[in-house]
Formats: C-alpha cells, sequence, structure tokens
C-alpha cells in the first residue's frame, strides 16, 4: 500500500457519520466522523492508519482526515457537535496542527484522542489541548478504562469528553463488576466536569443498564450505524429511549431552574450586579463574583461547580453538597457541550424543585395497589 499515493489523492478517502445520542432526551446531538477509503482490495481503516504511521505518513494521513472532517462539520445538524479522531503526538507537529488552526473557531469540534500509547511530552500536549479548548473544541478520549486512557492520563488531561472502553459497554447488563467501574467512572467525570459516553452500545439490555446508571451519552449500532452524514436513530432505539420515565432523582435540571446572569469580559471590572460571570471569549467561564449574607464574594475557575443542563437533579444536588464548606452553597454554572455558560442554578431552588419531585414520587406510590 502506497500511502503517500493515497494522501495526495483526497477522492481516496470518504466520511461517514455515526449519531451519538443524548440517552435522557432520546435525540441526537452529535457524530462521531468515521474513515472509509477507496482500496481495492479493501482495507480496514485500523489497517490503514497502521501502515501510515509504519510509513512515517502517520499525521500526513491524519492531517488529511481532520481537513475534510472539519469541512463535513461545517453542514452539521444545528445543536450537534461533530467528533474527529485524531493521535495525540500528532498535536504536537506542525502538519495537524496548522489543518487545526485554520479555522476561526473550533466550537461544535470534538477533538478525540484515539492512540493507547503514552505521549513523549504530556506538558507540550496538555499546552496544546488548552489552546485548542480557548478556541472552543472540545477534548475527549477514548477507550476509557483502558491502556492511554488509565486514571493518570485522565487527570493529566482534563479531557471534557470520555468514551467508555467497549470490552466494558459489552455485556454490561451482565456484569456487576462492569457495573460499578462503569459507576466509578462516572463520578470521576462528573468530578472533572465532564461527559462519560458509551460507545459500542450493541443492544436494548445495555442500552437499559446504561440509562439506569445515569451514563448521558452513547453510540453503537443499536442506535445507529455508520451511515452518510446526517443520518438518524434506529426506530427500535427510538422506542426504548422514549419509553424511559423519570423519577425522583433522575430528573435533568429543569430548564425552569436556570437563570440568567450578568456576564462580563475578562479584561473588564467587576459590574454592581449582585451575580456575575466572568467569560472568556468563546463564552466559557472563568471566575463568578456574588453577594451572600452581605459579604462579597469571588470564586476563579477552578472553584466553579460546573455541570449539563442534562445532569440529574439527584447528582446535581450530592456533588453541591460534597463541596468545600465554604463553596457548598455558591450558585451553580451550567455550561453547554462547547463549555459555554447558560445560566446558573441557585441551591435553593435545587431543594425546592427535588422536594416537589419527592411530593409527586409519594403521591404516585401511596395510590399503587398493594
Amino acid at each position: 500500500m502506497d500511502v503517500a499515493a493515497l494522501i495526495d489523492d483526497p477522492s481516496s478517502l470518504e466520511l461517514v457519520a455515526q449519531p451519538i445520542v443524548d440517552v435522557k432526551r432520546g435525540v441526537v446531538v452529535g457524530y462521531e466522523a468515521l474513515s472509509r477509503f477507496r482500496l481495492e482490495p479493501r482495507v480496514t481503516p485500523d489497517l490503514v492508519f497502521a501502515e501510515a504511521e509504519r510509513q512515517g505518513h502517520g499525521s500526513r494521513l491524519d492531517a488529511m482526515v481532520v481537513r475534510k472532517a472539519l469541512e463535513l462539520g461545517a453542514s452539521k445538524p444545528r445543536d450537534c457537535f461533530l467528533s474527529i479522531n485524531v493521535e495525540p503526538r500528532h498535536l504536537l507537529g506542525p502538519e495537524l496542527l496548522d489543518v487545526l488552526n485554520a479555522p476561526q473557531t473550533l466550537g461544535g469540534i470534538v477533538l478525540e484522542l484515539t492512540e493507547h500509547r503514552e505521549v513523549p511530552d504530556v506538558r507540550a500536549l496538555v499546552k496544546v489541548l488548552d489552546g485548542l479548548r480557548e478556541r472552543g473544541a472540545v477534548i475527549a478520549v477514548d477507550d476509557a478504562g483502558s491502556g492511554y486512557s488509565g486514571l493518570k492520563q485522565l487527570l493529566e488531561l482534563r479531557p471534557q469528553l470520555i468514551k467508555l472502553d467497549r470490552e466494558l459497554v459489552s455485556n454490561v447488563h451482565e456484569d456487576t463488576a462492569k457495573i460499578a467501574l462503569v459507576q466509578m467512572l462516572g463520578e470521576l467525570v462528573g468530578r472533572l466536569d465532564g461527559w462519560l459516553l458509551a460507545e459500542g452500545v450493541e443492544t436494548a439490555s445495555e442500552l437499559r443498564v446504561l440509562q439506569q446508571l445515569g451514563v448521558p451519552l452513547a453510540q453503537g449500532y443499536f442506535l445507529a450505524r455508520p451511515a452518510p452524514p446526517w443520518t438518524g436513530l434506529h426506530p427500535a432505539a427510538c422506542e426504548l429511549l422514549s419509553a424511559r420515565e423519570p423519577s425522583l432523582g433522575r430528573i435533568a435540571v429543569a430548564q425552569q431552574l436556570l437563570e440568567p446572569c450578568a456576564v462580563c469580559a475578562a479584561d473588564d471590572d467587576w459590574p454592581s450586579e449582585s451575580l456575575t460571570l466572568r467569560v472568556g471569549a468563546n463564552g466559557r467561564p472563568l471566575a463568578m463574583r456574588f453577594e451572600h449574607d452581605n459579604s462579597v464574594h469571588v470564586r476563579l475557575e477552578p472553584e466553579l461547580l460546573r455541570v449539563k443542563p442534562s445532569t440529574l437533579l439527584g447528582q446535581l444536588a450530592e456533588r453541591a453538597m460534597t463541596r468545600p464548606e465554604r463553596l457548598r452553597w455558591d450558585p451553580i454554572v451550567c455550561i453547554d457541550e462547547a463549555g459555554n455558560l447558560v445560566g446558573v442554578v441557585r441551591l435553593h431552588r435545587l431543594v425546592a424543585q427535588l422536594a416537589r419531585a419527592g411530593h409527586a414520587d409519594a403521591a404516585r406510590l401511596s395510590v399503587v395497589p398493594q
């Protein structure tokens, strides 16, 4: 296989897209771009990428795929992200970075670190990733629970999206050890203000357990196969997702809990409002100033509790109440998939909502025949 010739011929590459679903809402919120090469005899993509590395063209091939994926991303559905696989070592070289630096913004793009080997200079990689985040990209790590995606790497890279290793998802409904590990990873990802994505979901039983465990995102053949952009979900998956009824502690942050707040730019002085978020040029929260008990408090970015709109009320309350005492009653910052500010949630409104949900559950249970 002449990889150099393949790279010089853009028509040899075709991209397909596999839907990624919000498990709680039952809607497609993103797609993963996957490579398909027009070669005879037919060769699977993983062998093409491996051969490119062997011939010293791995970075050029990655750049070719990412360039085409970014072009495809311009036509993606509204409110959906596009996940693009990249080899993390190639982010330290010019070929791939030149492609990623070309667009004015990387909003709506997820860069998925896929290789299962260590990067020689993690500090340099973190610096590059921080720069890409500043331009709107979301960083993801593939195959959590195996190899490269071990706990040490997760803590160093601080990805916003973590994909469960397929081996953890396969037959998870039959394995209590897998269930416990998914729960552990979900707790870790939540405390890193990230999302957990289960890939390789192939059966209804697997999806049901992931629902019960509160895994927010999923993809796999049961939901939809890779196909020309932009396909929807299989009917069987739609039926299963729509049949689920939330109960106490498993209700996502309700729209009525979100409040707008004043915002200011990174270089501006704090305004006089009682609650203000300082945000970066891409909408990412950097600091918060608020008044409480006749005092003014300022929290920097590492002290902010950030959640997604789909965070379950029970999980949100647990995270808030287990924070250090001085931060426990701070307003909670709600962000979207790209890390941009959506609004804030105040603890007293969260407690009231949980109380109302509890009363509703109690009333429903009281009329169930014994």
